[in-house]
Parts: structure tokens; C-alpha cells; sequence
């Protein structure tokens, strides 16, 4: 009896925008291109493994259940040679783990089909242990696999052209059996093979995926750093340069309260900056770390923003109603959830319409098909049709009123798709607007 043998965002934007010299140091980070081709291989490589194991046990029963014993001990080697190539698989010895596999499965293939039975097959498997040899070890170690290669060649030439009978001869091979022999050889390589090569494409194809998405992401970097430089430093110096001027005129002026008139101004100057930092801040924070979900009291973070929004001065003028469950809870994180409410809610108080009667703001919340679904409604100024297509992009204004950077909805929107979520705006001039997120619980 013959046996036969066979054979692996969003931060990266706002890290080039707060500083560009770390776009190398990612690009070399194996975590910002995943080694898909890798994994990949590793998997082939312990599936070769355990076919190896496999086909040794298959044949070990065929041979006693023909009374044939003296191919056992060959089949059990077979069977422990898989074992220990899957072994240093797992414990990442990659390289010793395809050798052994390419001793054994050429070893093998070599022994048995050098017997003078082509009738059997098994040279197909010298196209197996090619491949392998070839797809395992990689363009990496181009030099070993050109060598195993030329190793496989030859074994193949060599049983074809000088037959060894190192092993016994199969005995009473019937032209059934014979048969038998040669469509499990066939079907055998023919299913690895073609295994081995979609497993090639495969990989190819989710790592050309992550190339070409970095690709457009580095894209969206070089732009945005653009529009970040020049509205950053416009958005720094304004301020600063209102400083300067108040600075020299509380130099200049004897009078008391114009010192104190000016001091006022500089602290409204300075909160702006801040503002501004902090908003960069939160922006750095959701696309650095890592989503951390605890379960969080909806009417709870909502009190809690409300509370932070004290200092706005139009706050006091504005009715505020929330509508939701005191109990209702989500699985969510807890600071990314406080930035959308923040924003959301500060831009419904800074925006409000002091010509009507009696402005509100209305905050809704309630579970939906396992998603929490959030409005923010205010009666307020409300946005136009030429802009609300644009508010959220990074630093787009649709209104000088309220001297805002431009970055709070554009932190919103990257904030609620880091959550999983989606965030959408229904708006009409001078009516009011309304803000719908939902996040996935």
C-alpha cells in the first residue's frame, strides 16, 4: 500500500494634524497594517500540519485492514513528523515548523513514489510541497525557498528516473485498489492545491484592501492638516492678538475701570483659546484610546453636561426639557458619550433665537432595535440648506455668530462612528434643528 503526503482613521488624521512626524512611525507599525498575509499563513501552515496527520492515520487503517503491517511504523512517523511541525507553529517557530514540513512531506513523497508505480499518483504531491515551500516561507527568505524548490525538483526527477525501493513494495495490489489509490492522491492534491492558492489570493486581497484604504487615509491627512494650519493658526492668533492690544491699553491707562473692562475682555479672549484646546483635546482623545464601555445612566450624563453648560450666558434664558426613562441605561463609553452631549447641547444654547417668546431645547432618549436612539430639538436660529451638508467638516462655519473653532461637529461625527454609531441633522432656517444620534448598545 502506498501513503501519500500534503501539505496562513481617524486617529492617524488627527496624529499628522498635531504632529505630522508621526505618520512614519505608524507606517512601520505593524498594527497600522495588519499582517493579514501572516496570520494567514500561519493558519495554512497548521492546517498543512494536521493534514499530515491526517492522511499518516488515513492510510495506517487502510494498510491493517488489508493485514499489510510493515508500512506502519512509516505512517506513524508521518503522523508524529505533523505533530511536531504543528507544535512549533503554535509556539511561533514558523521557519522550523515549514522545514519540518518540507522534510517530512518531501521525505515521504520521495519514499513512496519511488517505488516504480506512477500508476499510483503520488508524484502529485511533489506540486504540493512545491507550493507550499514557496507560499509558506515567503519572498522574505527568497534564497531557502529558491534552494527547496530546486530540493523538490530533484527528488521529483530523481523517483521518477532512478526508482530506490528504499520501502517494501506494496503486495497484492489489485487494480481496484490501485484505483482507489490514485483518485484519493488526485483528489487530495487537487482540493490542498487549489486551497493553498485562494488562501494566496485571499490574503493578497484584504492586504491590497488595507493599502489602498491607508492610502486614502493618508489622502485625508495631507488635506486636513492644510485646512488645520491655516484655521488653527487664525483661530490662535485672534485671540492672541486681542491680548496684546488690551495688554497695551491697561499699560497706557490710569483709570480703574477701564483696567478692569480690559481684564474682563482678556479672560473672555483667553476662554475662547481654551475652548478651542479643549476641543482639539477631545478630538486627540476618542481617535488615541480605546473604546471602554460601561453602563451609563442616560439622564444621569445628560444632568451632568447640563451642570458643566452652567457658565454659557444664554442657558439661563432657555427652557431645557429632558424626555427620558430615569433608568434607561447603555453599555457606552462614558467620556465619548459626554463630548456628544456637550457639543450638541452647547451648540443648542449658543444658537438659540432670542426674538422668540419662549425658546427651548427638547432632549430625547429611548432604546430602539437594541440602539439608543438620542434627539437634541431646539427652536433656535436654525441652519440653511447650503450649509447643512457641510457642518460637519472639519472647521466649516455656517454662522460667525457664537465664535465658534468650527471642530465641535466635526468631533461629534468622528466621536458617534468611534461609538459605532450615526449621527444625522433635520434643520430649517429661522425654525430650529434637530440632532438624531444612534448608538449601538
Amino acid at each position: 500500500m502506498c501513503c501519500c503526503m500534503a501539505k496562513p482613521n481617524s486617529f492617524t488624521r488627527i496624529a499628522a494634524i498635531l504632529n505630522p512626524g508621526m505618520i512614519a512611525g505608524k507606517l512601520s507599525d505593524h498594527s497600522f497594517f495588519p499582517d493579514v498575509p501572516g496570520s494567514k499563513m500561519t493558519f495554512l501552515r497548521g492546517q498543512y500540519a494536521l493534514l499530515c496527520m491526517l492522511l499518516g492515520l488515513i492510510y495506517a487503517v487502510v494498510v491493517m485492514l488489508r493485514g499489510d503491517y510493515r508500512f506502519i511504523p512509516w505512517h506513524l512517523l508521518l503522523v508524529s513528523g505533523g505533530v511536531l511541525a504543528f507544535y512549533l507553529n503554535r509556539i511561533g517557530k514558523h521557519t522550523a515548523s515549514t522545514l519540518v514540513l518540507f522534510t517530512l512531506a518531501n521525505s515521504f513523497v520521495y519514499l513512496f513514489s519511488s517505488v516504480d508505480r506512477p500508476q499510483d499518483g503520488m508524484f502529485f504531491y511533489f506540486f504540493i510541497t512545491n507550493s507550499l515551500s514557496i507560499v509558506l516561507l515567503g519572498y522574505g527568505k527568497l534564497w531557502l525557498t529558491s534552494l527547496l524548490v530546486l530540493l523538490t525538483l530533484s527528488l521529483a526527477v530523481g523517483a521518477y528516473l532512478f526508482p530506490s525501493f528504499i520501502i517494501p513494495v506494496p503486495k497484492n495490489i489489485t487494480p481496484e485498489v490501485e484505483h482507489m489509490i490514485f483518485i484519493i492522491n488526485l483528489v487530495v492534491s487537487l482540493l490542498f492545491g487549489s486551497y493553498v492558492l485562494i488562501s494566496v489570493i485571499r490574503a493578497n486581497y484584504f492586504a491590497e484592501t488595507k493599502l489602498i484604504k491607508s492610502h486614502v487615509e493618508l489622502k485625508k491627512i495631507n488635506e486636513e492638516l492644510d485646512r488645520f494650519v491655516y484655521s488653527a493658526s487664525h483661530d490662535m492668533r485672534a485671540p492672541l492678538s486681542s491680548l496684546l492690544g488690551l495688554i497695551n491699553i491697561a499699560e497706557k491707562t490710569e483709570r480703574p475701570e477701564e483696567k478692569s473692562l480690559c481684564l474682563q475682555l482678556m479672560r473672555e479672549r483667553i476662554a475662547v483659546m481654551e475652548g478651542f484646546l479643549k476641543e482639539i483635546t477631545d478630538y486627540s482623545r476618542n481617535v488615541r484610546t480605546e473604546v471602554k464601555k460601561t453602563s451609563v445612566r442616560i439622564v444621569d450624563s445628560i444632568h451632568a453636561s447640563l451642570k458643566e453648560l452652567d457658565f454659557l450666558a444664554e442657558r439661563g434664558k432657555i427652557d431645557i426639557s429632558i424626555m427620558a426613562e430615569a433608568g434607561l441605561t447603555i453599555l457606552v463609553d462614558e467620556s465619548r458619550f459626554s463630548v456628544v452631549l456637550n457639543n450638541l447641547i452647547s451648540n443648542a444654547i449658543k444658537y438659540y433665537d432670542p426674538e422668540k417668546p419662549n425658546p427651548f431645547i427638547t432632549i430625547h432618549a429611548a432604546i430602539k432595535n437594541s440602539r439608543l436612539v438620542l434627539t437634541v430639538a431646539d427652536n433656535g436660529i436654525g441652519i440653511s440648506q447650503e450649509h447643512t451638508k457641510r457642518i460637519f467638516d472639519m472647521f466649516y462655519r455656517a454662522t460667525t455668530r457664537g465664535g465658534g473653532s468650527g471642530l465641535g461637529l466635526y468631533i461629534v461625527l468622528e466621536t458617534v462612528h468611534k461609538l459605532g454609531g450615526t449621527i444625522s441633522v433635520t434643520s430649517e432656517e429661522r425654525k430650529g434643528s434637530t440632532f438624531t444620534v444612534e448608538i449601538p448598545q
